[in-house]
């Protein structure tokens, strides 16, 4: 079977950052494809260099050895090919909802987008997300749920071919971050998009990837890659299967081991 040629690949990728104390290491020589589809997560320790190796591919920064290519180029920056969520929502406080929607789309107005095409593309996705009836509010009026549709609504309306996400529902109570689970397989399923998902949840990654990386402590290196086998769409009852929480509970332990391996090591340098 030919083999299928990665969209993003990351080449023997290492990352440093200067200190007040010298240079941290926070990646080491990590390998790995997205392919084309791809719902790819990453979970491990906390500071283990996930954010990290995701602001490599948006372009934010660039690596410190190897590469990171799109399409066989080396990434040398951000692109509209890329969208990016935060935590933080990542949405403009000073502009409404249609506004906030309509933003990437003014930028790609150079592109010779019509203000028919805009109007239609920023009406879709209020209407997507559930938000048509709050197109003239600020987001400071918004619940939280509401904020996050927001902002997948702003990165969805560019159009971009990868979706960037890091932790972007860890701030959501438990309801609503489910609700933002299935509203994210729901458009993912009628559009098709390829993701790369920064998460400290093991059920969120398994509920939503196709595959899931767990992250070594840092310097961080692939520990393993579990495959998920569950075909979309999925639906919230898959969480109650034998199957399912099976590999919740062993990439849960994998995890688990490297957050000990990390302990170790932050108290081997304190008694060093």
């Amino acid at each position: 079977m030919e083999q299928q040629q990665a969209r993003i690949g990351f080449h023997n990728v290492s990352k440093s950052f200067q200190t007040d104390h010298g240079s941290l290491e926070v990646v080491r020589d990590i390998s790995f494809n997205i392919n084309q589809g791809d719902f790819i997560s990453l979970v491990g320790p906390s500071g283990c260099g996930k954010t990290t190796l995701l602001n490599m591919a948006a372009g934010f920064i660039r690596p410190t050895d190897g590469s990171v290519t799109l399409d066989g180029r080396e990434i040398e920056g951000p692109g509209p090919d890329r969208g990016v969520m935060f935590q933080e929502y990542g949405v403009f406080p000073w502009l409404t909802v249609e506004q906030n929607i309509a933003f990437g789309l003014e930028l790609k107005n150079k592109s010779h987008i019509s203000a028919a095409e805009k109007k239609e593309t920023v009406e879709r996705y209020m209407a997507l997300m559930g938000l048509s009836d709050f197109r003239k509010a600020f987001p400071k009026t918004l619940s939280g749920g509401m904020r996050q549709r927001l902002a997948l609504a702003r990165t969805y309306a560019v159009h971009p071919e990868f979706i960037l996400m890091d932790e972007p529902f860890g701030a959501l109570d438990a309801q609503t971050r489910s609700a933002m689970h299935d509203l994210l397989l729901d458009i993912l399923n009628a559009e098709g998009k390829t993701v790369m998902l920064i998460t400290h949840s093991v059920e969120e990654a398994v509920y939503l990837s196709n595959k899931v990386l767990v992250i070594s402590a840092r310097p961080s290196r692939i520990r393993e890659v579990v495959d998920i086998p569950f075909p979309y769409p999925r639906h919230r009852s898959l969480q109650e299967t034998p199957e399912f929480n099976s590999l919740r509970s062993h990439i849960h332990d994998s995890v688990m081991r490297e957050y000990a391996a990390q302990e170790a090591q932050a108290t081997s340098r304190f008694t060093a």
